[in-house]
């Protein structure tokens, strides 16, 4: 038993009832002191009041002596008086001083001969002689007291208080050293035993029977532990029929993951055929789209070629007319000089006849003049327009004169509609760095486009060309008072090959053409805005100065 008890208190030396055991004990400890220290000062004070006691009895018991030794002036007497006074136990001083206050007797610890005052405290009173109903007052007597005198008095209690303390502090220690042990220590290492002895992987529990009183803290912990075994015990057992269960589960999932696994490589087989069927039907739709976009720049290709030759077609027939002017004014002027000089051969040639020849030659020469320079402009804006845009090369040139010179070399299909177009600019020169043949592309198609879908045939009408800078972007918006356009063709009006008049011929890359241009070429943005029956207005913003690339 000794055994288990230097056993257990080595195991729970700082177990939870060790550490309440300390605290028991330095509360208790702290309350010893408190209470002595009270008690001792308790006893201190009333010693002192004692000893005060004493030395105000003295004065009633030496007052009428040290009077009369005074009156007669018997100091050797007064001498005696009051060393007899001074071996009392209480008193360790004193002084009489006479009416002059000069010091008659001195003995003992007085506050003239103490370096250190503070335990001493002292009974003064007036020796007093009374003669024929007079008091006379002859000098003043001081009895003193220190502490040593107090001390002395209540040392043997003090030491009494002490064992006494110590004594109850010990069985107290003791005692609740052997009642922590028996009722707290003992039961809870034990219980910790048992319960460490628990061994998970068995299902059978025997119950821990330690607490005397199942009903208080001790008995509430086993208690506690026994229902947590069961509930174990209760645990592993279902988890032994789940694991069972799991590892049937297991086997049964593993099978079919086996036949799935199975499956998927068949599967697996199969997609790598889809697949390489795939890669070669991707192959052949990448080689369908290389053909469809070669397919559409031809036809963008074939479209310019196509504007460049209505074009030519225009051109040559604006040509046609100055031309033919000036081979008839030619013929003419051959038939005059024939004439001329069939009657200066003759010698019939009359000085009416010369002056009227002059006449007609000058004519003559002012109509074939004006003829050829008009052909030789449209040539000349045709050459510009004609090299621009089989070019690709970025120049510096008036945007205004190049629109001039783009519709002069349009001026047949002009002529062949009613409507008028007016171009509106703050600026009379608009210099530009950017590609002129694209913009040529653009005035034509954009010009086509109008001519062919916002009128119909010899409908009057008015366009607008508006141009303005804004920082270092040119704005143009060419605006129609035509038919306008339905939200649905306004959605698709830039798609390749959208076209509302194929019938008559359209191809729908003409809007198309424009929008690559503007937003690839020229680094620009083409928006457009129309209502039906309210005419459209499309707004192209680009660079002024293009960076040549």
């Amino acid at each position: 038993m000794t055994a288990l008890i230097a056993l257990d208190t080595q195991s729970i030396k700082n177990s939870i009832s060790m550490k309440l055991l300390s605290s028991v004990l330095s509360i208790y400890f702290l309350l010893t002191l408190i209470v002595t220290g009270v008690h001792i000062a308790v006893e201190y004070q009333d010693a002192k009041n004692e000893v005060q006691s004493v030395l105000e009895a003295s004065e009633q018991t030496f007052h009428d002596i040290l009077a009369t030794d005074l009156w007669n002036y018997d100091l050797d007497q007064l001498n005696i008086t009051a060393e007899s006074i001074k071996r009392l136990p209480d008193i360790t001083g004193i002084e009489v001083k006479g009416a002059e206050g000069t010091v008659l007797f001195s003995s003992g610890k007085t506050l003239d001969k103490t370096i250190q005052q503070d335990g001493l405290f002292w009974h003064q009173f007036t020796l007093v002689k009374t003669m024929n109903d007079e008091n006379t007052d002859l000098g003043v007597v001081r009895l003193y007291s220190d502490r040593s005198v107090i001390i002395n008095s209540i040392k043997s209690g003090v030491y009494t208080l002490a064992i006494n303390a110590v004594i109850k502090t010990l069985a107290l220690v003791v005692l609740v050293t052997i009642i922590f042990r028996k009722l707290l220590t003992l039961p809870l290492g034990l219980l910790a035993r048992h319960a460490d002895s628990i061994d998970p992987d068995n299902a059978v529990f025997n119950r821990i029977d330690i607490a005397k009183n199942t009903d208080d803290e001790l008995g509430l912990v086993q208690n506690a532990l026994n229902g947590m075994m069961e509930k174990t015990a209760d645990t592993i057992k279902k988890l032994d029929t789940v694991n069972r269960e799991l590892e049937q589960r297991v086997v049964e999932r593993t099978e079919k993951l086996n036949r799935t696994v199975n499956q998927l490589d068949i599967e697996r087989a199969t997609l790598k055929e889809e697949v390489a069927t795939r890669q070669q039907s991707e192959a052949a739709l990448e080689q369908s789209l290389e053909d469809l976009k070669r397919a559409q720049g031809q036809l963008i290709e074939s479209e310019k070629l196509a504007s460049l030759g209505g074009l030519v077609a225009g051109v040559a027939h604006e040509i046609n007319t100055p031309v033919g002017l000036s081979l008839t004014g030619i013929s003419h002027f051959e038939h005059m000089v024939e004439d001329i000089d069939k009657l200066f051969q003759a010698g019939e040639l009359e000085e009416d006849d010369f002056s009227r020849f002059t006449k007609d030659s000058r004519e003559l020469a002012k109509t074939i003049h004006v003829s050829l320079a008009r052909a030789a402009n449209l040539v000349k804006s045709f050459k510009q327009v004609a090299v621009d845009q089989s070019s690709e090369e970025i120049r510096e040139f008036d945007i205004l004169e190049y629109l001039e010179e783009t519709m002069t070399s349009m001026n047949s299909q002009l002529k062949q509609s009613n409507v008028n177009f007016e171009v509106v600019c703050n600026e009379q020169i608009l210099m530009m760095t950017s590609y002129p043949g694209s913009w040529a592309q653009i005035f034509t198609n954009l010009i086509q486009n109008t001519l062919i879908h916002a009128y119909d045939k010899d409908q009057t009408g008015q366009v607008t060309l508006t141009f303005a800078k804004r920082a270092d972007s040119l704005v143009l918006e060419f605006k129609d008072d035509g038919k306008g356009m339905s939200t649905q063709t306004i959605e698709k009006i830039f798609d390749p090959f959208f076209t509302t008049n194929r019938a008559n011929g359209g191809s729908g890359l003409g809007m198309n053409i424009i929008y690559n241009i503007v937003t690839q070429k020229l680094s620009g943005t083409i928006t457009v805005e129309s209502e039906v029956g309210q005419g459209s207005s499309f707004y192209i913003t680009a660079p002024i100065k293009l960076a040549n690339v």
